[in-house]
């Protein structure tokens, strides 16, 4: 085990050249995807950013305000905690992995001298405080895993402030057999598919980096290796399974609708609420706008542009190549 290599200070350095830095290597924010264990991305999606095919995400309002939020969530940890906490702003690298960075939000002093990591959420989730009590999101979790192995740290805090009114925190332990396979993972990742430029298998969220990384579809057929075969025959099932679910669904639907009847809610002996309410809304006549007002009807029309994916029977043509 040894101490983390200091890359840059943060302060030092502006925000676009952070993240052109950050491109360098796997964050902790990267891991749970790179590890195939994010529920929003994908290692696709990593690839394309650290690949340069994906420009950084710029900060919402949500992402500016956790950024301005954050030196207080620092300081009122250190008061209800007791514990000393001081900011950390330096991107540092893995000593023996150096395409593993850590940018840690803080960095606690133990009562018996020790130190820790220390990472700040500010989220407006109401299903957090639950989270929290139950365990860390498994994106959380690989986070500070990986920051822990970077900094050569055996303990984390994770502190969250939730809606801007309620703060909670939990110690997470270093997990050495976690770290060997994020390590692993992370390693294979970076190696094969980063240095060489060679883009990760996809998962079921990759659709969205899919979709970057191929925008148009040009007009030519090609043919398919023998894996499509079954990956055809896996899509024609499910599809069958959906659509008798949704057959299934809307009997049950229409059978509460039917106990219903004219209330718009009601109790069921387990406790769930069921409710069918009357709503009105007011919804644009796009078709009456462009036959009486063609020309305003242009002006605020935009193109959107994407691909649909669809799976149709065999024709008697053939493949262009």
């Amino acid at each position: 085990m040894s101490k983390p290599v200091i890359i840059v200070k943060t302060t030092a350095i502006t925000h676009e050249q952070w993240l052109t830095a950050r491109r360098k290597g796997v964050g902790g924010s990267d891991s749970a995807a790179v590890c195939g264990l994010s529920r929003y991305s994908s290692p696709l999606e990593v690839w394309l950013q650290k690949t340069g095919r994906k420009p950084a995400t710029p900060d919402n309002e949500a992402m500016y305000f956790g950024h301005l939020l954050e030196p207080i969530v620092r300081e009122e940890f250190a008061r209800r905690t007791g514990l000393n906490v001081k900011e950390c702003p330096y991107l540092m690298a893995h000593a023996n992995y150096p395409f593993m960075l850590a940018n840690v939000d803080g960095i606690v002093t133990e009562k018996d001298g020790t130190k820790s990591v220390l990472e700040i959420k500010t989220t407006g989730s109401f299903t957090t405080a639950k989270d929290i009590e139950d365990g860390l999101p498994v994106e959380w979790y690989c986070q500070v895993q990986h920051y822990m192995a970077v900094c050569d740290l055996p303990k984390a805090y994770v502190a969250v402030l939730i809606n801007g009114n309620k703060m909670q925190w939990q110690a997470v332990d270093r997990d050495e057999e976690t770290i060997r396979t994020i390590i692993a993972l992370e390693s294979h990742f970076w190696i094969e598919y980063v240095l060489k430029d060679v883009p990760p298998p996809v998962d079921e969220h990759s659709g969205d980096a899919l979709a970057m990384l191929y925008p148009k579809s040009e007009e030519k057929s090609v043919i398919l290796p023998a894996e499509a075969d079954e990956l055809v025959a896996q899509w024609l099932e499910l599809k069958k399974a959906e659509d008798e679910l949704k057959i299934a669904k809307s009997a049950c639907e229409n059978n509460l609708k039917a106990l219903l009847k004219d209330a718009e809610s009601g109790i069921a002996p387990n406790g769930y609420c069921v409710s069918w309410k009357s709503y009105s809304q007011n919804r644009l006549d796009g078709a009456k706008l462009k036959t009486e007002h063609p020309d305003i009807a242009e002006q605020f029309t935009t193109t959107v542009t994407g691909r649909k994916f669809g799976v149709n029977p065999p024709s008697k043509g053939k493949a262009k190549k």
